[in-house]
């Protein structure tokens, strides 16, 4: 037994530790290539920088605006993570431990947001957001991405299933009500699936190109892609 698991350490830990490498090694070299002239990168691709040199980070703050693009982005991103993560948990919680009729159809609604690519919706989601003057808002990319539940239901609705009755039972005989169980015994259990739909809401809002372009106008509420996108220009 010890012989197996010294052989698979022997085998296995630097086979992993060379894929992690190779993964790894276009990142590290993106950051350290940052610090280095155009003269320099042109004389050795994947030398080190000899020197710290900022003046990339310069001008992309200065002339490119990157830190404004950095704030709306962020601001956008936290307050639409925020609210996927109280409307997602919600449904969720009211397809998982309920039994009602067309509960099961319901939830297959729900999903359909996961079959549907969001650029399919954006011509309709501009009408709307033109009826409802907020185009070159950031409210308007911050509801269209409250729309984005689908996976947050998802992953919460199989994690709300799995709490064993027990405990349910339990807390309503202390005589918790749906909120307090909501809040004071599901939603603190499911923290690690909390936590993963935030880190993939929050990337795919971050990164997220398609409805900043349509959505919004004016340079100062562009989004880091589309600042990325016009310094290029």
């Amino acid at each position: 037994m010890r012989r197996a698991t010294a052989l698979k350490m022997v085998v296995f830990y630097p086979f992993f530790l060379l894929i992690s490498a190779v993964i790894l090694y276009p990142l590290v070299w993106m950051v350290y290539s940052s610090f280095k002239s155009n003269d320099a990168i042109f004389a050795d691709v994947f030398a080190l920088p000899q020197a710290l040199y900022l003046g990339n980070y310069q001008t992309v703050f200065a002339e490119g605006a990157m830190g404004t693009y950095f704030k709306n982005s962020l601001l956008i991103s936290v307050a639409a993570v925020a609210g996927l993560l109280l409307f997602s948990s919600q449904a969720a919680y009211a397809v998982a431990p309920f039994e009602f009729r067309a509960k099961n159809v319901l939830f297959v609604v729900f999903l359909l947001g996961l079959m549907v690519p969001p650029q399919a919706l954006i011509i309709s989601g501009f009408k709307l957001m033109s009826v409802l003057r907020l185009i070159d808002t950031y409210w308007a990319l911050i509801f269209t991405y409250f729309g984005w539940t689908s996976f947050g239901i998802l992953v919460l609705r199989n994690f709300f299933q799995s709490v064993p009755r027990e405990i349910r039972d339990a807390a309503r005989v202390d005589g918790a009500g749906h909120w307090q169980l909501f809040t004071r015994i599901m939603l603190p259990l499911a923290r690690p699936s909390l936590a993963t739909i935030a880190i993939f809401n929050f990337m795919w809002v971050w990164n997220e190109f398609i409805y900043p372009l349509v959505y919004t106008q004016s340079n100062d509420k562009y989004t880091v892609p589309l600042g990325v996108l016009f310094f290029n220009d």
